[in-house]
């Protein structure tokens, strides 16, 4: 059972704010930061006794980059390299094995791109470089974590979990850091039933073979992922964060958006000011809501203040659910079909209200909860 803040622009303070005692850790982003800040963020969770895991963040290595060029493991050769050539992937590794050897961070991932095709032979080199940063860690206090990248899509196809879990229990590696990638934006909720299927089956399958899943770059579908068996999962403060895109390794200077949202578990939904007084009006808000030390500030800021900017509350707001619901859902598995079932009820008390209560973005409809109920009912039916 874990919770991991997957660290962004401007995210040290996160790692030190009061009420956020639940997390276990972080995942490090070479992508955001210089190594003489990582390790001073290393310093800063081992003397809070957290866990620190180095993410390479190797996926888009001829593109997407920030800080990564300047990291000595990331290779100069990038744009010319053979990236099927197992002696250019052991330089990669060995760099970074001398890199995270020097900060001294808990754990570090294999590196890992994002591949124009999700098949057998990529998943084989994906095993292949875990394989080389376990060996290269063996003497080390450094425990090794193996990256695996997986297409949404390609997950969808019948049996195509079980095969690449197949490939991937191979791996010498106790630990896997499980990265999904498809084509949701950033703030929409994956809808798609059989790439959500394939992917809790891919988990449970890994879980079954002796491996201790931690899925990153989640939003909600936490609780897909956990009632699939997932060890841990890790979110971060911008909606970039809690969604695989190219556009998480370019973030601009100032970070991801800056619009205030509260996340209420009631709709399972990221819900504006505006739509956040209305519901809070219906009596709709929930217990875990009322219970969020960020919620009552925001509740009380929009109250007292009218107009003030809530942003960075509202990041902690939905860290603070986000840990909360990985330790309930930890427990209890049991507790996401409820979940889902009250969030179902909840949209449709809305829609049924009168007068009826349209949220300030059109997409924000609550659709993707029958696609959820939908994933977990046949996942767990098969």
């Amino acid at each position: 059972m874990a919770a991991y803040h997957q660290m962004g622009h401007q995210s040290d303070n996160l790692l030190t704010s009061d009420h956020l005692d639940k997390y276990s850790g972080c995942l490090l982003s070479p992508v955001n930061y210089k190594k003489s800040e990582i390790a001073a963020q290393i310093k800063n969770t081992t003397h809070r006794g957290l866990k620190s895991i180095f993410d390479p963040q190797f996926y888009y290595p001829k593109s997407e980059r920030g800080q990564l060029k300047k990291w000595t493991y990331f290779p100069s050769d990038v744009d010319t390299a053979d990236l099927s050539s197992d002696t250019w992937w052991n330089a990669v590794i060995d760099g970074l094995v001398e890199a995270c050897e020097e900060i001294a961070p808990s754990a570090v991932c294999s590196p890992a791109i994002v591949p124009k095709k999700f098949d057998d032979d990529y998943f084989a080199r994906l095993v292949q470089n875990g394989r080389r940063l376990a060996k290269q860690l063996k003497k080390s206090k450094i425990t090794p974590v193996q990256t695996a990248v997986a297409g949404l899509a390609d997950l969808a196809t019948p049996k195509r979990s079980l095969a690449v879990a197949s490939i991937l229990s191979q791996t010498e590696v106790e630990g896997i850091y499980l990265v999904f990638v498809g084509t949701t934006h950033p703030r929409r909720e994956l809808s798609d039933v059989e790439e959500i299927k394939g992917a809790m089956r891919l988990i449970s399958a890994l879980k079954s073979a002796g491996l201790e899943v931690t899925v990153g770059f989640c939003s909600s579908d936490i609780v897909l992922w956990k009632a699939a068996g997932a060890a841990a999962c890790a979110t971060g403060k911008f909606f970039n964060l809690r969604r695989f895109t190219p556009s998480r390794f370019a973030e601009p200077a100032e970070g991801g958006g800056q619009l205030s949202y509260w996340f209420e578990e009631m709709l399972l939904a990221n819900l504006r000011e505006s739509d956040l007084i209305r519901v809070k009006n219906k009596a709709m808000l929930s217990e875990s809501s009322q219970g969020n030390p960020f919620g009552t500030e925001i509740l009380r800021l929009i109250e007292t203040e009218p107009g003030a900017a809530w942003v960075g509350l509202g990041w902690r707001q939905f860290m603070h659910w986000f840990a909360d619901i990985e330790e309930r859902a930890h427990k209890n598995p049991d507790i996401v079909e409820e979940l889902l079932l009250r969030a179902e009820s909840g949209w449709k008390a809305l829609d049924d209200a009168k007068p009826r209560i349209l949220m300030e973005e059109r997409q924000n409809d609550g659709s993707w909860i029958r696609a959820w109920r939908r994933a977990l009912l046949e996942y767990s039916s098969h």
